[in-house]
């Protein structure tokens, strides 16, 4: 696993943006060295599309680049010092069976992502970080 110091900014949304956009190369070994090996993704709702661990995290993330969705634009929201929240448009790539907005609240612990929780809209996003 690389070491981040020296390397990139430690700063979170330098890290996530980093992560994303090799992601969107489908360069899957960076995006796993920026995730916590204990790694959780929520979803909206509690339930099958939750993630526990990065390997669940990582197996999801391979079905949407395969779907597409890296292809979409991305927006990045300030979280607070250890958090960034990632706007996405999941229909414009998924179609109306896919939401029109998503954000995720990505947390950081020693410049890996520790946690991942979606919102329904980019309000709810920076309400959950506004009480954190």
């Amino acid at each position: 696993m690389r070491a981040y110091a020296g390397d990139v900014s430690s700063n979170p949304a330098e890290i996530a943006r980093e992560g994303l956009a090799a992601w969107r190369k489908g360069d899957f070994g960076t995006v796993e060295e920026i995730l916590d090996r204990n790694v959780v993704w929520h979803a909206t709702e509690p339930g099958e599309w939750d993630c526990h661990g990065r390997d669940e995290v990582m197996q999801t993330l391979r079905e949407r680049y395969e779907q597409g969705f890296a292809k979409g634009d991305l927006q990045f929201r300030d979280g607070g010092e250890h958090a960034v929240i990632v706007v996405a448009h999941p229909s414009e790539i998924g179609g109306s069976d896919w939401p029109s907005e998503v954000a995720t609240v990505m947390r950081f612990r020693n410049e890996r992502v520790v946690s991942m929780q979606d919102y329904r809209t980019e309000a709810e996003a920076l309400a959950a970080v506004a009480h954190t």
